[in-house]
């Protein structure tokens, strides 16, 4: 899948309007600002941008994971596309485990399942620079619940999914706290109604996304806008790899398995085993 990610852009913004690309896209009236909406569409589209490589980072993810499984044989015993669970309860145990993690990837990465990723990001496309405007409150509140969500319980799905199937999956960083600092308090230094509308948000315990209102009171609840390395030196995402499936005296065995030029990979001691009834 090598969906594109809508991107906010990167406007310029001047007192006579915002110019993308070269071109004003909307003119502005110097005087707006305190009608409570959000004047300058610019710092909208920043606080989604900032957010993109975020979000872009778990698709990679997600679509890792899926186009490892979609490589194995055992993939063809379940459903196509996205399926009912009730069509996969008359499998053996590992091969319905296995069908339930696919079918997972498959609703995050679609490109027009209501659960997708990108369909939840991308809500507010196509929308016109008056909705924009209009809609600021909504929009910053709208892609912020998408962050947690996407960084949440799509998160710990992820994760779970690895850990089951024995991969290693490297979470991606946050923005910095500064930077999260500052262009939200370049928006609520403008527009008052916006205030508390959007906040810091930090990685706390086990990975979880936490808010909190500035950057004291997230290193004050220890916070961090940085991932936990993997006690590993090698990492699953961004280095040539591949996921191996084998049947093993009946047994569907899934493991990470790096490249590597000399020597070959030694199979003395696998991972253990998910059965599968004969």
């Amino acid at each position: 899948m090598n969906e594109t990610v809508f991107l906010g852009g990167c406007p310029v913004i001047r007192p006579e309007g915002i110019y993308l690309d070269g071109r004003r896209v909307i003119a502005l009236d110097p005087t707006v600002g305190t009608s409570g909406f959000l004047g300058d569409v610019g710092d909208l589209l920043a606080y989604r941008q900032m957010w993109e490589p975020f979000i872009a980072a778990h698709l990679d993810l997600w679509r890792g994971v899926n186009e490892r499984f979609e490589g194995v044989p055992e993939a063809k015993k379940c459903p196509a596309g996205i399926f009912d669970l009730s069509q996969v309860l008359s499998l053996p145990p590992a091969t319905r485990s296995f069908c339930q993690s696919l079918l997972t990837t498959r609703m995050y990465l679609s490109p027009t399942y209501p659960l997708g990723i990108l369909p939840q990001w991308n809500a507010w496309k196509g929308r016109s620079s008056a909705e924009i405007l209009a809609g600021a409150k909504s929009m910053l509140e709208w892609h912020q619940s998408v962050v947690m969500r996407v960084g949440g319980p799509y998160k710990d799905e992820l994760v779970q999914i690895a850990k089951d199937w024995r991969l290693d999956v490297q979470l991606p960083d946050l923005p910095t706290f500064s930077v999260q600092q500052e262009l939200i308090a370049r928006i609520e230094g403008i527009y008052v109604s916006l205030k508390g509308v959007v906040q810091i948000v930090g990685y706390g315990v086990g990975e979880t996304l936490v808010m909190a209102g500035d950057v004291v009171q997230a290193i004050a609840q220890g916070l961090s806008d940085t991932a936990k390395q993997l006690p590993k030196t090698t990492r699953w995402i961004g280095i040539a790899a591949v996921v191996t499936a084998v049947l093993v005296g009946g047994a569907l065995l899934i493991y990470y398995v790096p490249r590597r030029a000399t020597p070959p990979l030694r199979r003395t001691a696998p991972p253990p085993r998910r059965e599968l009834p004969a």
